[in-house]
């Protein structure tokens, strides 16, 4: 007796019944697994964008601003420093390392940042092609916006002023001579040039050498932020104090402030939460009633297989089989639900900026696997349970 293909053939015999249970299996599943998804890709993408960047020192405003302009690139920065103030905080002991951005121009609706090559370090993020700047008006361009931009090694392009369109450089030209590898990061969607070189579209006037670091410039010189790396865990005590006892300067901690989005978008992922497992307590119970309807109706065939030999730990087997396969059946198409939905909001997500990392299979669509298969064999357990009571002589009478 091959229980395999007597599963198959009770369940083909209800395939409407089950078809229903397998799609709201699926549906449960499916959003369980896209939430973990959506939960995981988030957490990559703002694991890379924060660099293990400690601290942000902006202009005084809105600490969760400075973070998303600064780090994320996802709003505007509060307004500029003064560079000697940055170039001060970067030479202060507590601080292993600092790097400089200036925001405040686009290519084509991809930030041009003024920084120096530190800031790709950060990222660990290296040359697919051509070299790094060595004098103003020289760009290197992140992977995703050189393949939006259709930038090589030899493009000029003209800036525009803002962070979304504006009124163009013309005066000022870029020309690109480096590209980067795909880091998965914030940086991919960046054109990284020098700190002068923002200075120079920005007053029209030679901004001086390429800056290999923080370094002395002149008078009045600004930028927009500095992303700041502790030397030890004194300076998470201590540099946050000094920096806001200046009366420009405001101290952002990107984990504070991700902390605080992540609170805000909590509530409304529980509530989907919820509703999932809703979903999933509904196929069960879905389960437990139309298996349980099934054996009832099935009495006369597991008692003739009772008298066959069959014995009643194979026929509760047997039960569990089907319970299985339609468990496998509606975890697979669900896993597969949440994938295809994840990739079209990923995709929907990147044509504004804000995609996140798709990440691959891996041990969680196993484990979410498990669970549905577990959750129908348990919702199965009745039916197995009357299966194996099921009485030969009594049944056999009946007909």
């Amino acid at each position: 007796m091959n229980l395999f293909r007597l599963a198959l053939a009770f369940i083909a015999r209800r395939p409407g019944v089950w078809l229903l249970q397998v799609a709201m299996l699926a549906f449960g599943v499916g959003l369980v697994a896209s939430l973990l998804l959506l939960e995981r890709g988030i957490d990559r993408r703002i694991t890379h964008d924060m660099a293990g960047v400690d601290l942000i020192v902006g202009a005084k405003g809105s600490p969760l601003q400075i973070v998303l302009s600064s780090l994320f690139a996802m709003d505007t920065p509060t307004g500029n420093i003064p560079l000697k103030e940055a170039e001060a905080i970067s030479h202060n002991p507590l601080v292993a390392k600092a790097v400089p951005v200036s925001i405040g121009d686009n290519a084509g609706g991809y930030r041009i940042v003024g920084t120096t090559p530190g800031y790709a370090e950060l990222y660990h993020a290296h040359l697919e092609t051509g070299r790094w700047w060595t004098q103003p008006l020289e760009a290197v361009a992140g992977a995703t916006a050189a393949k939006r931009l259709h930038f090589t090694v030899g493009t000029q392009f003209v800036g525009q002023h803002g962070l979304s369109g504006g009124e163009a450089h013309r005066a000022t030209p870029f020309r690109v001579v480096g590209i980067l590898k795909p880091s998965g990061s914030i940086i991919d969607r960046l054109v990284l040039t020098d700190t002068s070189s923002v200075w120079k579209v920005h007053e029209g006037e030679d901004a001086g050498a390429a800056i290999p670091g923080l370094i002395a410039a002149p008078r009045g010189r600004e930028v927009t932020a500095l992303l700041v790396k502790y030397r030890s865990a004194m300076g998470a005590v201590l540099l946050p104090q000094i920096v806001t006892a200046k009366p420009n300067l405001q101290a952002a901690s990107p984990a504070v402030e991700v902390r605080r989005i992540a609170r805000a978008l909590g509530i409304g992922a529980e509530v989907i939460r919820w509703i999932a497992i809703a979903l999933l307590l509904l196929a069960a119970g879905g389960f437990v009633v139309n298996l349980w309807v099934a054996i009832d109706q099935r009495r006369p065939e597991l008692a003739l297989l009772r008298v066959l030999g069959a014995s009643r730990a194979r026929l509760i087997s047997l039960i569990g089989l089907e319970a299985a396969i339609l468990g496998v059946a509606g975890s697979v198409l669900g896993i597969a639900l949440a994938r295809l939905l994840m990739g079209g909001l990923d995709a929907v997500a990147e044509q504004y900026g804000a995609e996140f990392a798709l990440p691959p299979l891996g041990i969680s669509e196993l484990m979410i696997l498990l669970a549905g298969v577990i959750l129908a064999l348990l919702a199965g357990l009745p039916a197995a349970i009357l299966a194996g009571y099921v009485s030969p002589a009594r049944e056999l009478a009946r007909a």
